[in-house]
């Protein structure tokens, strides 16, 4: 295969969501025919940089870009700033940005900068759906811990304390989600006192992301309740294998739920630039979510999502 492109990804964080994120688009770059160098170590210089929330400008390639994550705004610490640093100083170095989300860009816009309209993209998350859908494997639904619940739910995140695993195990308690088993993928570790948790919700040791596939198929619904999110790679996970999706209004989860989910308000809305306590995230009704996990098992589990399909984020990047 001829080379077409010769290309670096500069990941900072190779583990979590960024790092799970380079990985599946260096690796379908690849496919496309592209080749991956690495300047450090072999000294070739790539067509195309492309550094995952911050990175050095390589000064002979003919793109520097950059793929914003998140960014440090949380009132109740003394190292925003410190910690933003880097990500300002590669923003400014890059020829070309993009973002997660609309929510990811306004967020930039208000807290740092902007660069000149061409000089911007938002491109979501995506993975390789055959791919990660062939990891599938039968889970028997007769089985005593599933035949006696009427419905599932998948809970998944790299958990946190504003991402509302506590609030959602909580509403699980509720009489009206007696039928309904929560599966809240990494949450063993997670959820230190284990002593008030329902029968019905299930928390599972920590898990990679294509042991969790089998999962995601047989769900009949994601409670994704994060207070402010960017554009998690657990929701692409989740729609691409057939889950609609619960999530918060606030944020950048809600770009990617689309129609295929259900979005409720559990707090005021958020003021884009403005900084917040964010793992102390406002109280919420869990009557809110309740409700909302009977509304979102109503839906299909039927849709197409071939938008977050590697292929097509890859070929975005392609085009930059």
């Amino acid at each position: 295969m001829v080379c077409r492109m010769r290309f670096f990804i500069n990941n900072c964080n190779p583990t979590g969501g960024p790092g799970i994120f380079g990985g599946r688009l260096k690796k379908q770059l690849e496919k496309n025919g592209h080749k991956f160098v690495d300047p450090y170590v072999s000294g070739e210089i790539p067509d195309k940089n492309i550094s995952i929330i911050q990175g050095d400008r390589i000064a002979e390639c003919r793109l520097n870009a950059l793929r914003l994550d998140g960014l440090y705004f949380d009132s109740e610490s003394s190292n925003n700033d410190q910690m933003n640093s880097g990500i300002f100083k590669s923003f400014d170095q890059a020829d070309h940005i993009v973002y997660q989300s609309q929510f990811s860009k306004d967020m930039y816009h208000s807290f740092y900068g902007r660069k000149d309209p061409s000089q911007e993209s938002i491109i979501h998350n995506g993975l390789d759906q055959e791919e990660f859908l062939s990891n599938v494997k039968p889970v028997k639904l007769s089985d005593p811990v599933f035949s006696k619940y009427g419905k599932i739910c998948v809970a998944s995140a790299s958990w946190r304390r504003h991402k509302r695993l506590e609030e959602t195990i909580e509403a699980f308690k509720d009489p009206k989600l007696k039928n309904v088993l929560l599966i809240a993928l990494g949450g063993m570790p997670y959820i230190k006192d284990k002593s008030s948790i329902p029968d019905n919700v299930l928390l599972t040791p920590l898990l990679k992301p294509e042991q969790t596939a089998s999962i995601y198929c047989m769900a009949d619904a994601m409670i994704h309740l994060a207070w402010l999110d960017w554009c998690p790679n657990t929701v692409v996970e989740g729609l691409s294998c057939g889950a609609p999706v619960l999530c918060s209004h606030n944020g950048g989860t809600k770009e990617l739920v689309k129609d295929n989910g259900v979005v409720v308000q559990l707090e005021e809305d958020y003021e884009i630039g403005s900084r917040v306590p964010l793992y102390n995230p406002p109280k919420v009704d869990t009557n809110i979510i309740v409700d909302g996990i009977l509304e979102v098992l109503e839906k299909s589990t039927i849709f197409d999502r071939l938008d977050l399909d590697i292929k097509n984020t890859a070929e975005y990047y392609e085009r930059i």
